[in-house]
């Protein structure tokens, strides 16, 4: 499911199986480290460190939370604990590497709400989603006082972020002192033309 998602942006489930076998995580993150190495290609400046745990959980939670909307065999009760815990440090690498599997969760989300927009699976999803909020940059989701630390730490997702602001025209989130100057000198005197609302904002509020 992972390799399908991860290649053609889509969900396919064979068997309504929760539970994954030691090998078969293993295989699934031999194959995000591959394709980690292979995003870092086109990454600016040093790209962290693949983070093997953290890609392991983004996996297991995107392949429980496709589960749990095709298979739906649990009781409300009993959903929040099906979904993986991490007890590691979301730095840079791991939020790098999560990245590789949690970008989905958005269309996820879209999909759940068209179905039942009381599914509680979607506020859990969602809580994931500002936390890990680097993934829901194009999702329409508020998050109430985001930790940047991570970003701003790393020079690399930083600029990465940045891109994805721009990528999908996040007026707020470019507003933002952590975001507003880099995303202004990234694209220069051609900001008017490409994304004239942010440079027309930032000039005002900049005066």
């Amino acid at each position: 499911m992972i390799q399908t998602l991860r290649r053609q942006e889509g969900v396919v489930l064979y068997n309504d199986i929760l539970e994954i076998s030691s090998a078969e995580a293993e295989d699934v993150v031999a194959f995000l480290k591959e394709e980690y190495e292979r995003e870092s290609l086109d990454h600016p400046h040093t790209t962290p460190s693949f983070h093997p745990h953290a890609a392991r959980w983004a996996a297991q939670t995107v392949y429980v939370a496709a589960q749990l909307i095709l298979y739906r065999k649990h009781e409300e009760k009993d959903v929040p604990s099906l979904l993986p815990t991490f007890s590691f440090t979301p730095d840079a690498a791991a939020i790098l590497s999560a990245d590789l599997c949690l970008r989905f969760l958005p269309d996820m989300i879209v999909q759940l709400k068209i179905i039942d927009t009381n599914d509680p699976l979607i506020p859990l999803l969602e809580s994931i989603l500002k936390q890990w909020h680097f993934s829901a940059v194009r999702h329409n989701l508020a998050v109430d006082q985001p930790d940047f630390a991570p970003v701003v730490a790393d020079v690399c997702l930083h600029q990465l972020y940045c891109q994805r602001i721009v990528d999908h025209r996040k007026l707020l989130l470019a507003q933002h002192p952590v975001f507003r100057e880099a995303i202004a000198a990234q694209m220069g005197m051609y900001g008017p033309e490409f994304w004239n609302e942010f440079r027309t904002d930032t000039l005002s509020s900049l005066a």
